[in-house]
């Protein structure tokens, strides 16, 4: 019983952490954390909204669309006004990017899609934390129609 009870204890600490980390203010991630993460992904694990990654504006960021289950969400506090959002595949396959800003109650603002450079902007209606999902949604979750990695790197600029 006690063993439990410390268990629980414990885990409750680090969610506490964690849920105070995630309600921080926005700052860009330094190369030594990214070190420690994968190479291909220094983001992960952010294929779920309540892991992902706060951006800060003006500042570019390099990722990867890994594998079937993989989309990445990133975080951004941001006040009325425009959102402008630029995305870079860093291959040269076919392969359709999706990308979903949401607002801060996770209703769409903006989709947009394509197969090399996307550049869109879009008007932010409300001061709050807003997400963006990047993702590959062909084969998406099904195991049988593999995908190779989809590297890319996006810069967005919002008024922060």
């Amino acid at each position: 019983m006690k063993k439990v009870v410390a268990s629980l204890l414990s885990l409750s600490l680090v969610l506490t952490a964690s849920v105070s980390a995630l309600a921080a203010e926005p700052v860009k991630i330094s190369k030594s954390s990214q070190k420690a993460a994968s190479a291909n992904d220094p983001y992960e694990p952010n294929d779920d909204p309540a892991f992902a990654s706060y951006i800060n504006s003006n500042v570019s960021y390099t990722s990867a669309i890994s594998h079937n289950k993989d989309f990445d969400y990133y975080n951004f506090y941001a006040k009325p006004g425009e959102i402008k959002f630029a995305l870079s595949k860093l291959s040269s396959d076919s392969k359709v990017v999706d990308i979903t800003i949401f607002t801060p109650d996770m209703k769409t603002l903006k989709y947009v899609n394509g197969k090399a450079n996307i550049n869109f902007s879009a008007n932010l209606p409300v001061e709050g934390n807003y997400k963006i999902l990047i993702g590959h949604y062909d084969g998406a979750f099904n195991p049988t129609i593999p995908i190779t990695p989809i590297p890319y790197t996006f810069k967005a600029i919002f008024n922060q």
